[in-house]
């Protein structure tokens, strides 16, 4: 393989993984009122679940979508900070692949693990001692699903700590992204860890820390690596 080949190679990773990042952000500003309008972990969520049930499939399609895009910008960013910081690069990447698709899998078990409770809960058959324990049924799931999203959003904010080091050693990120990367991991693993103390809805809710470090890390590192593949075609 020649050289211009590599670089064009090159080029094609960091600008469709920069583009990715972004349109994560766009996606997810656009999946947030939805999610909010069908989140089936408030208090009423077992019985408002079939009247939102078609949202909520959407929510957890665009979730999912997020996630997939946000895989394509963590690879590249491992290709441009490899060169430099290796072994913190590659770590980083497998966490935040990890991380990102661990939280694929509970926006996936958000709907399917749900929608079969609350047939259950709407049967017309359904006695009320049957209703109460399709109620147990559905907070034992609930405990599940947040374990996804704990697993999933932990690895993912160490991984914008990981690469927030390896970009300090690399001249096209220096000490300024570098530090925004470990910064905004910093403020994730808080809300994750704090979330461990805190109970009930309110538990999610700090969890959310950690998926308002993301929706900054998304659009300022996919804008950073697009206009780096900008950067290559110009050299």
């Amino acid at each position: 393989m020649s050289d211009l080949q590599k670089l064009e190679q090159e080029e094609s990773a960091l600008r469709w993984g920069g583009m990715a990042g972004i349109l994560a952000f766009i996606v997810w500003i656009v999946e947030m009122p939805l999610y909010g309008f069908v989140d089936p972990f408030i208090p009423e969520g077992l019985m408002r679940f079939s009247d939102v049930r078609a949202a909520l499939g959407m929510s957890t399609i665009l979730m999912m979508t997020i996630a997939f895009l946000s895989v394509a910008l963590v690879l590249a960013l491992y290709r441009a900070l490899r060169g430099t910081n290796l072994a913190f690069a590659l770590f980083g990447s497998v966490l935040g692949v990890t991380g990102y698709i661990v939280t694929a899998l509970g926006d996936a078990s958000t709907f399917f693990a749900f929608a079969p409770i609350s047939d259950l809960n709407q049967a017309p058959v359904a006695a009320p001692e049957t209703q109460a324990t399709v109620a147990l049924l559905w907070q034992a799931t609930q405990g599940i699903t947040n374990t996804f999203f704990f697993v999933g959003s932990l690895f993912m904010v160490v991984c914008f700590i990981v690469l927030g080091i390896a970009m300090l050693r690399a001249p096209a990120f220096g000490r300024r992204f570098g530090g925004v990367s470990i910064v905004l991991g910093v403020i994730g693993v808080v809300g994750v860890v704090a979330s461990l103390f805190v109970t009930g809805e309110i538990g999610i809710q700090v969890m959310g820390i950690a998926v308002f470090a993301n929706i900054i890390f998304l659009p300022l590192f996919g804008w950073k690596v697009y206009r780096l593949s900008r950067s290559s075609v110009k050299s």
